[in-house]
Protein backbone atom coordinates (compact mmCIF):
# COMPACT_ATOMS: atom_id res chain seq x y z
CA UNK A 1 0.00 0.00 0.00
CA UNK A 2 1.43 3.55 -0.88
CA UNK A 3 2.55 5.50 2.23
CA UNK A 4 1.02 8.53 0.70
CA UNK A 5 -2.74 7.12 1.60
CA UNK A 6 -1.93 4.50 3.89
CA UNK A 7 -2.46 6.15 6.73
CA UNK A 8 -5.57 7.95 5.70
CA UNK A 9 -7.22 4.40 4.74
CA UNK A 10 -6.49 3.25 7.85
CA UNK A 11 -8.00 5.97 9.37
CA UNK A 12 -11.26 5.38 7.00
CA UNK A 13 -11.21 1.66 8.34
CA UNK A 14 -11.28 2.22 11.56
CA UNK A 15 -13.83 4.82 11.36
CA UNK A 16 -15.94 2.47 10.16
CA UNK A 17 -15.83 0.18 12.56
CA UNK A 18 -16.20 2.39 15.49
CA UNK A 19 -19.19 4.26 14.06
CA UNK A 20 -20.99 1.81 12.41
CA UNK A 21 -23.93 3.74 10.92
CA UNK A 22 -23.77 7.22 12.42
CA UNK A 23 -23.04 9.50 10.03
CA UNK A 24 -19.60 9.84 8.11
CA UNK A 25 -17.24 13.13 8.52
CA UNK A 26 -18.22 15.65 5.66
CA UNK A 27 -14.95 15.11 4.24
CA UNK A 28 -11.86 13.03 4.83
CA UNK A 29 -9.88 15.69 3.36
CA UNK A 30 -9.38 18.99 2.01
CA UNK A 31 -7.16 19.60 -1.02
CA UNK A 32 -8.22 22.91 -1.78
CA UNK A 33 -10.08 25.55 -0.68
CA UNK A 34 -10.60 29.63 -1.05
CA UNK A 35 -13.90 32.09 -0.33
CA UNK A 36 -15.67 30.73 -3.60
CA UNK A 37 -14.18 26.83 -4.80
CA UNK A 38 -12.75 23.84 -2.99
CA UNK A 39 -12.11 20.52 -3.89
CA UNK A 40 -12.03 17.38 -1.03
CA UNK A 41 -12.08 14.19 -0.72
CA UNK A 42 -15.55 12.22 0.74
CA UNK A 43 -16.78 8.96 1.61
CA UNK A 44 -18.10 7.06 -1.50
CA UNK A 45 -21.22 7.06 -0.83
CA UNK A 46 -21.84 3.20 -2.44
CA UNK A 47 -18.40 2.34 -1.25
CA UNK A 48 -18.58 -0.66 1.56
CA UNK A 49 -15.26 -1.22 3.46
CA UNK A 50 -15.76 -5.09 3.52
CA UNK A 51 -16.46 -5.57 -0.13
CA UNK A 52 -13.46 -4.43 -2.37
CA UNK A 53 -15.93 -4.75 -5.27
CA UNK A 54 -17.40 -1.75 -4.43
CA UNK A 55 -14.56 0.25 -4.15
CA UNK A 56 -13.43 2.66 -7.01
CA UNK A 57 -9.84 2.24 -8.50
CA UNK A 58 -8.18 5.13 -6.05
CA UNK A 59 -5.42 6.38 -5.98
CA UNK A 60 -5.91 7.33 -9.79
CA UNK A 61 -2.94 9.37 -11.89
CA UNK A 62 -4.41 10.90 -14.97
CA UNK A 63 -2.07 13.00 -17.22
CA UNK A 64 -3.08 16.96 -16.99
CA UNK A 65 -4.15 16.64 -20.71
CA UNK A 66 -6.53 13.76 -20.03
CA UNK A 67 -8.22 16.06 -17.35
CA UNK A 68 -8.26 18.84 -18.97
CA UNK A 69 -9.42 17.49 -22.01
CA UNK A 70 -12.72 15.92 -19.91
CA UNK A 71 -12.98 19.16 -18.22
CA UNK A 72 -13.02 21.43 -21.83
CA UNK A 73 -14.78 18.70 -23.40
CA UNK A 74 -17.92 18.83 -20.70
CA UNK A 75 -21.17 20.36 -22.26
CA UNK A 76 -24.73 20.46 -21.05
CA UNK A 77 -27.69 21.13 -22.81
CA UNK A 78 -31.21 22.38 -21.37
CA UNK A 79 -33.18 18.89 -20.91
CA UNK A 80 -36.35 19.23 -23.08
CA UNK A 81 -38.95 16.35 -23.39
CA UNK A 82 -39.87 15.08 -26.96
CA UNK A 83 -42.71 17.32 -27.40
CA UNK A 84 -41.29 20.56 -26.70
CA UNK A 85 -38.63 19.55 -28.94
CA UNK A 86 -40.39 18.50 -31.37
CA UNK A 87 -41.99 22.49 -31.37
CA UNK A 88 -38.73 24.19 -30.07
CA UNK A 89 -36.04 21.47 -31.13
CA UNK A 90 -32.79 20.57 -29.68
CA UNK A 91 -31.51 23.48 -26.88
CA UNK A 92 -28.08 24.59 -27.67
CA UNK A 93 -24.83 22.99 -26.07
CA UNK A 94 -22.68 25.24 -23.65
CA UNK A 95 -19.79 24.13 -21.63
CA UNK A 96 -20.29 23.00 -18.33
CA UNK A 97 -16.89 24.68 -17.13
CA UNK A 98 -15.76 28.05 -17.89
CA UNK A 99 -12.40 28.44 -18.75
CA UNK A 100 -11.48 29.89 -15.67
CA UNK A 101 -13.08 26.95 -13.64
CA UNK A 102 -11.08 24.85 -15.75
CA UNK A 103 -8.13 26.41 -14.70
CA UNK A 104 -8.70 26.55 -11.15
CA UNK A 105 -9.62 22.77 -11.09
CA UNK A 106 -7.50 20.59 -13.00
CA UNK A 107 -4.17 20.21 -10.99
CA UNK A 108 -6.23 20.25 -7.76
CA UNK A 109 -8.38 17.01 -9.21
CA UNK A 110 -5.53 15.98 -10.30
CA UNK A 111 -3.92 16.09 -7.04
CA UNK A 112 -6.61 14.59 -5.23
CA UNK A 113 -7.31 11.54 -7.56
CA UNK A 114 -3.43 10.60 -6.52
CA UNK A 115 -4.58 10.93 -2.37
CA UNK A 116 -7.83 9.44 -2.70
CA UNK A 117 -7.84 5.65 -1.50
CA UNK A 118 -10.49 3.52 -2.96
CA UNK A 119 -13.52 4.23 -0.53
CA UNK A 120 -13.67 7.68 -1.23
CA UNK A 121 -14.44 10.22 -4.41
CA UNK A 122 -13.46 13.56 -5.10
CA UNK A 123 -15.67 16.57 -4.66
CA UNK A 124 -15.43 19.98 -6.18
CA UNK A 125 -17.37 23.77 -5.97
CA UNK A 126 -17.27 26.34 -7.76
CA UNK A 127 -19.48 29.94 -7.10
CA UNK A 128 -19.65 32.69 -8.10
CA UNK A 129 -21.36 35.66 -6.49
CA UNK A 130 -24.72 37.40 -8.02
CA UNK A 131 -25.03 40.42 -4.88
CA UNK A 132 -24.89 40.44 -1.23
CA UNK A 133 -27.20 37.34 -0.83
CA UNK A 134 -27.30 34.75 -4.46
CA UNK A 135 -24.55 33.41 -5.52
CA UNK A 136 -24.20 30.90 -8.91
CA UNK A 137 -23.31 27.33 -7.83
CA UNK A 138 -21.50 24.58 -9.99
CA UNK A 139 -20.43 21.53 -7.60
CA UNK A 140 -20.52 17.95 -7.98
CA UNK A 141 -17.79 14.88 -8.03
CA UNK A 142 -15.44 12.31 -9.69
CA UNK A 143 -13.86 9.09 -9.64
CA UNK A 144 -12.25 6.44 -11.59
CA UNK A 145 -12.95 2.77 -12.44
CA UNK A 146 -11.14 0.18 -14.37
CA UNK A 147 -10.23 2.86 -17.07
CA UNK A 148 -12.87 5.01 -16.71
CA UNK A 149 -13.65 8.50 -15.48
CA UNK A 150 -17.16 9.03 -14.14
CA UNK A 151 -18.09 12.72 -13.96
CA UNK A 152 -21.07 14.19 -11.58
CA UNK A 153 -22.64 16.97 -12.18
CA UNK A 154 -24.77 18.05 -9.34
CA UNK A 155 -25.46 21.59 -9.75
CA UNK A 156 -25.02 23.92 -13.09
CA UNK A 157 -24.90 27.02 -12.39
CA UNK A 158 -27.94 27.11 -9.53
CA UNK A 159 -28.58 30.23 -7.92
CA UNK A 160 -28.88 29.83 -4.37
CA UNK A 161 -29.88 32.22 -2.07
CA UNK A 162 -27.65 32.65 1.23
CA UNK A 163 -29.90 32.31 4.68
CA UNK A 164 -29.27 35.18 6.76
CA UNK A 165 -28.28 32.02 9.51
CA UNK A 166 -28.26 28.60 10.03
CA UNK A 167 -26.92 25.81 7.38
CA UNK A 168 -25.05 26.43 4.50
CA UNK A 169 -26.50 24.11 2.28
CA UNK A 170 -24.62 24.73 -1.08
CA UNK A 171 -20.72 24.25 0.67
CA UNK A 172 -22.01 21.87 2.66
CA UNK A 173 -23.37 19.02 0.28
CA UNK A 174 -21.65 19.52 -3.00
CA UNK A 175 -23.04 16.25 -4.43
CA UNK A 176 -26.61 16.72 -3.75
CA UNK A 177 -28.70 19.29 -6.14
CA UNK A 178 -29.76 22.79 -5.15
CA UNK A 179 -32.88 21.58 -7.24
CA UNK A 180 -33.88 19.92 -10.22
CA UNK A 181 -30.50 19.75 -12.68
CA UNK A 182 -32.40 21.19 -15.74
CA UNK A 183 -29.47 20.04 -18.38
CA UNK A 184 -28.73 16.88 -20.16
CA UNK A 185 -24.86 16.41 -19.53
CA UNK A 186 -22.61 15.41 -22.81
CA UNK A 187 -19.28 15.12 -23.75
CA UNK A 188 -17.62 16.71 -27.33
CA UNK A 189 -15.11 15.02 -29.07
CA UNK A 190 -14.86 16.97 -31.95
CA UNK A 191 -17.15 19.14 -34.06
CA UNK A 192 -19.07 16.15 -35.20
CA UNK A 193 -18.90 13.98 -32.32
CA UNK A 194 -20.66 13.73 -29.32
CA UNK A 195 -20.64 11.09 -27.00
CA UNK A 196 -23.03 10.73 -23.61
CA UNK A 197 -22.75 8.11 -21.63
CA UNK A 198 -26.05 5.64 -21.72
CA UNK A 199 -25.37 3.59 -18.32
CA UNK A 200 -26.68 4.61 -15.23
CA UNK A 201 -23.84 5.94 -12.84
CA UNK A 202 -23.66 4.49 -9.17
CA UNK A 203 -24.44 7.57 -7.43
CA UNK A 204 -28.09 7.72 -9.07
CA UNK A 205 -28.08 3.77 -8.45
CA UNK A 206 -27.46 4.70 -5.20
CA UNK A 207 -29.54 7.55 -4.42
CA UNK A 208 -32.33 7.55 -7.15
CA UNK A 209 -31.61 11.14 -7.50
CA UNK A 210 -32.44 12.33 -11.47
CA UNK A 211 -31.79 15.60 -10.76
CA UNK A 212 -28.17 14.64 -10.56
CA UNK A 213 -26.58 13.93 -13.73
CA UNK A 214 -22.97 11.30 -14.45
CA UNK A 215 -21.31 11.15 -17.67
CA UNK A 216 -18.75 8.40 -17.93
CA UNK A 217 -15.59 8.84 -20.04
CA UNK A 218 -12.89 6.13 -21.55
CA UNK A 219 -9.88 7.61 -20.14
CA UNK A 220 -7.50 5.83 -23.15
CA UNK A 221 -9.83 7.60 -26.14
CA UNK A 222 -9.20 10.57 -23.87
CA UNK A 223 -5.53 10.04 -23.99
CA UNK A 224 -5.65 10.07 -27.84
CA UNK A 225 -8.21 12.84 -28.75
CA UNK A 226 -6.13 16.50 -29.88
CA UNK A 227 -6.75 18.98 -27.94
Amino acid sequence: MPKQWGCRFLFIVFAGGVFGCASPPLYSYLVYENPTAFVRLEFSPWAETDHPQTWNAHPATLSHGQMQKALEGLRVREHRVAPLRWVSGTAEMKPAFRKEEVELLISRLLEALELAVPQELVTFYVSHPLNATKREVTSGGLYVTEGRLHIILSNYRAVYGIPPAGLIYDRRYPLFSLGPLGVDILYEADEEELVQAEEEGLYDAVFGDERSGEIVLDLSRLSMMKM
